[in-house]
């Protein structure tokens, strides 16, 4: 189990830092697909449907607070090291995304101070609110009537 841990930091690692934007869920695709001659079939069956079990759930739990869309793009990730047209797609995805954050840094830092309270306060009740739901959620199995 620790050597299975020490692989998978070791592959994410690899993906964060060698790899270039918009070619990194390709090449992590192309590293999986030559290691899975070793691998199993039902190993890689199991990555998948785990990516996907995730990603739907992800889905279902989309209008709560939290989890939020991270749990589904990391889901996404997963499936991604299995299928080409995942990792092509977040690749794409990637670029545009970068892109997107490129054009609106410093808007927080040249906004009006009404609107930096607005943001905080909109954090801090997103925030809040995911807490009261994590503690309802969980209350109501333990709960004793």
């Amino acid at each position: 189990m620790e050597n299975e841990l020490e692989n998978l930091m070791k592959e994410w690692r690899w993906f964060l830092k060698q790899s270039a934007p918009g070619c990194r869920f390709r090449d992590r695709y192309r590293r999986r697909q030559q290691a899975g001659r070793i691998r199993s079939k039902f190993r890689r069956v199991c990555y998948v449907a785990f990516g996907i079990a995730m990603s739907i759930g992800s889905l279902v739990l989309a209008p709560l607070p939290e989890p939020g869309w991270g749990t589904f793009f990391v889901a996404l990730g997963i499936v991604a090291g299995e299928a080409s047209y995942v990792a092509r797609l977040m690749d794409r995805g990637e670029v545009k995304l970068r892109e997107a954050l490129r054009r609106n840094t410093g808007v927080y830092d040249k906004s009006v101070p009404a609107v930096r309270v607005s943001i905080a306060l909109t954090i801090f009740l997103r925030v809040v609110a995911s807490l009261y739901s994590a503690n309802h959620m969980f209350s109501l199995g333990f709960s004793v009537r």
